[in-house]
């Protein structure tokens, strides 16, 4: 009994381990890869009435090698659009953008009156104090995760403590 106990429990284990190698199989963590920080990653409560709201972090590559953000998505929003506000012809305004260099040791930050998230459709409403789980998508392949804290407007000008937690793969 106690002999089918360890071939079992050794089975497992080997299972376990040969599902973690294969779920790597091709993915390799080099120099070749940018390393990427997000922090203070927060989404602006729907303000009443409105159709959409905005999106802050900032990002910091910590390698030698450029990274193309090409697309963002948060929790439990349908649509989430990187935007930039250029001048042009004495006026400012604000245009999507479809990706974005961040140049090896560069530090972007998505704020106002530069690049910021654009978020539309909520499928619940965003409540202040909430977190929702930021994912940022690279050409490479790589992706970013981190939460993004629900802030009023009226808070929004105050420093975030989000959450410094995010991996990428």
């Amino acid at each position: 009994m106690i002999k089918q106990c360890i071939l079992s429990a050794s089975a497992l284990l080997m299972g376990v381990f040969s599902s973690s190698l294969l779920a790597h199989e091709g993915h390799e963590h080099d120099s070749v890869v940018a390393q990427l920080q997000v922090t203070h990653a927060q989404v602006r409560e729907f303000l009443p009435a409105t159709k959409a709201s905005v999106g802050y972090f900032s990002i910091e590559n910590h390698s030698n090698v450029p990274a193309t953000l090409t697309r963002a998505t948060i929790d439990g929003l349908g649509r989430v659009e990187i935007h930039e506000h250029v001048h042009a012809d004495g006026m400012m305004k604000m245009q999507k953008v479809e990706s974005l260099l961040i140049k090896a040791h560069q530090q972007l930050d998505f704020k106002p009156g530069s690049y910021h998230l654009m978020v539309f459709e909520p499928q619940e409403p965003l409540k202040v104090g909430q977190e929702r789980k930021l994912t940022l998508y690279f050409e490479d392949g790589n992706r970013v995760f981190t939460n993004a804290k629900v802030v009023s407007l009226a808070s929004q000008a105050e420093p975030v403590k989000a959450s410094k937690d995010h991996s990428h793969h």
